[in-house]
């Protein structure tokens, strides 16, 4: 359901995050799954609540808004070539150099938390970063994603 879609941009190389954010955000508009404020928005909670997180040295960032800018549920992933600053979830200051992408488009309120503990349970499991900064075709993301229960 939230990963119907396959939206995953694999070893991307990208000079910025809004550029990334821009190039999730184009898949996820071109699937039909966020209105044209979705970007916008995007970038704006971003900048009032950072999405990085580091986890077993990697980092990665969720970034996600406000469910009236989607119009159907979907996770969006990327891997970089080359990983990006983002500061860290609950500080102002502090940066991590994130390497994995997970857009989140959820239509309903109550989804983005259970969504985010979900993420978060798959991120804990022994070598599951490891193999998404790996991955270079989508089958092999999706296979990923399904084991962990998230698709």
């Amino acid at each position: 359901m939230f990963f119907n879609h396959q939206i995953a941009l694999l070893k991307k190389n990208v000079s910025s995050k809004e550029v990334a954010f821009q190039m999730l955000a184009d898949e996820l508009s071109e699937n039909n799954c966020v209105n044209q404020d979705f970007l916008a928005n995007i970038i704006k909670r971003e900048e009032v609540f950072p999405t990085g997180l580091e986890i077993n040295g990697i980092g990665v960032a969720i970034p996600h808004t406000d469910s009236e800018y989607v119009k159907e549920s979907q996770v969006g992933f990327m891997s970089l070539e080359k990983p990006l600053s983002f500061l860290e979830m609950g500080t102002n200051d502090k940066e991590v150099s994130v390497s994995l992408l997970f857009m989140l488009a959820l239509k309903e309120p109550h989804e983005q938390l259970e969504m985010l503990q979900r993420l978060i349970e798959m991120f804990q499991q022994e070598g599951v970063l490891e193999l998404l900064m790996k991955v270079d075709q989508k089958e092999e993301y999706q296979e990923i994603i399904q084991k962990y229960g998230l698709s």
